[in-house]
C-alpha cells in the first residue's frame, strides 16, 4: 500500500498510531479541529484514513487499487475487507503543513498484516498513543522494536488519558516509569489530557494545562525540521544533477506542493497556519478512540 510518493515536493506524514481506545482519533479530531475521525468502539472495523489539504471531499481505495467516492458520513461502509485506505479532504490549517494518517489500533485483527510494513517507508514522523493507564505494555514495544531508528529519532510517545490518573504526585510518577522504559526509543515523550482539551478548545489555559499546546509546539519542530532537512536534501541533488556546461536557466521548474515546507506556528486551542485559525472542533457521536 502506497500512501505517497517519496517526491522531493511531498508534505511530511504524521501517522497517529497505537492499541486500540489509545485517543488515536480523539488526537485527530483536536489537531484537524473538527470531527472527521471516528471515535467509536467500532472504528476498529475502518481501515487507515488519510487526510490531506483541499475541498472537502472523501474516497476509498479499494484492495485491487481503484477508487471511488465515499460519504464521509459513513465511513463505516468501508472496511478492511474491501479497502485499502479511505482518503478525507478538508481545509484544516494543520494540513497545510503536513498529511495525517489515523492508523487502526495495532492489535486490531481486521487490519491486514501487511499494513504496518507498507505504511512505515512512507511516515515521516510517528505520535504513538499510549493510555497513562496501561502505557507502554510489552505488546507495543515488540511492535516499535520493528521500526527503523531514523524514524523512532523523528517520533513522539503521547501517554494520553492522564486525566484518569487523580494525583500530580501519580502522575510524575507514571511518566517518569514511562520515560525510564523508552529511553532512547522516541525523540520525546509528552503527557496529554485529550478529552479535556477537545472539550475546551477554546480556552489557551486550558490546553496549555492539559498538555496539547507543548505536544503540539514539539510536533511543529518535528514538522519544520524534516522539511528543512528535505529541502536541503533536494538543493543538494539538483546541484549535483546539473550538468556542467549549462550556463541558461531551465525554463520549466517544478512548482512546489502548496503547503510544504510551510512553517507551522502553534497558538494556545489550536494550530496556526500564516494567522489563519481552524474552526472549534464540532463534538459528534461515531467513530474510534
Amino acid at each position: 500500500m502506497t500512501l505517497t510518493n517519496k517526491s522531493r515536493s511531498r508534505k511530511p506524514l504524521v501517522a497517529l498510531m497505537g492499541e486500540f481506545s489509545a485517543g488515536k482519533s480523539t488526537l485527530a479530531n483536536l489537531l484537524l479541529g473538527e470531527a472527521l475521525s471516528p471515535i467509536q468502539a467500532t472504528a476498529t472495523q475502518v481501515p487507515p484514513i488519510l487526510y490531506r489539504h483541499g475541498e472537502a471531499a472523501a474516497f476509498r481505495t479499494r484492495l485491487d487499487g481503484t477508487q471511488e467516492p465515499l460519504d464521509p458520513g459513513d465511513l463505516r461502509s468501508a472496511t478492511p475487507g474491501t479497502t485499502k485506505m479511505i482518503t478525507i479532504q478538508a481545509e484544516a490549517d494543520f494540513l497545510r503543513a503536513c498529511d495525517l494518517v489515523d492508523m487502526p489500533g495495532t492489535s486490531d485483527p481486521n487490519m491486514p498484516a501487511d499494513t504496518w510494513d507498507s505504511l512505515l517507508p512512507e511516515v515521516d514522523c510517528v505520535l504513538w498513543c499510549t493510555p497513562a493507564t496501561q502505557a507502554w505494555r510489552q505488546s507495543e514495544a515488540a511492535l516499535w522494536e520493528r521500526v527503523a531508528q531514523p524514524l523512532r529519532d523523528r517520533s513522539l510517545l503521547v501517554v494520553t488519558r492522564m486525566d484518569k490518573i487523580l494525583t500530580e504526585r501519580d502522575r510524575l510518577r507514571v511518566l517518569r516509569r514511562v520515560q525510564q522504559s523508552v529511553d532512547g526509543l522516541f525523540l520525546d515523550v509528552l503527557p496529554a489530557m485529550l478529552l479535556p482539551a477537545l472539550k475546551a478548545a477554546d480556552d489557551p489555559q486550558v490546553l496549555e494545562e492539559t498538555g496539547v499546546s507543548a505536544l503540539i509546539d514539539r510536533l511543529a519542530e518535528v514538522i519544520d525540521a524534516d522539511a528543512a532537512a528535505r529541502q536541503q536534501t533536494v538543493r543538494l541533488v539538483e546541484a549535483a544533477a546539473q550538468p556542467l556546461t549549462r550556463t541558461e536557466p531551465s525554463l520549466v521548474q517544478d512548482a512546489p506542493e502548496s503547503g510544504a515546507g510551510q512553517e507551522m506556528r502553534v497558538m494556545p486551542r489550536r494550530v496556526v497556519m500564516d494567522g489563519a485559525r481552524t474552526q472549534r472542533p464540532r463534538h459528534e457521536a461515531g467513530g474510534r478512540a
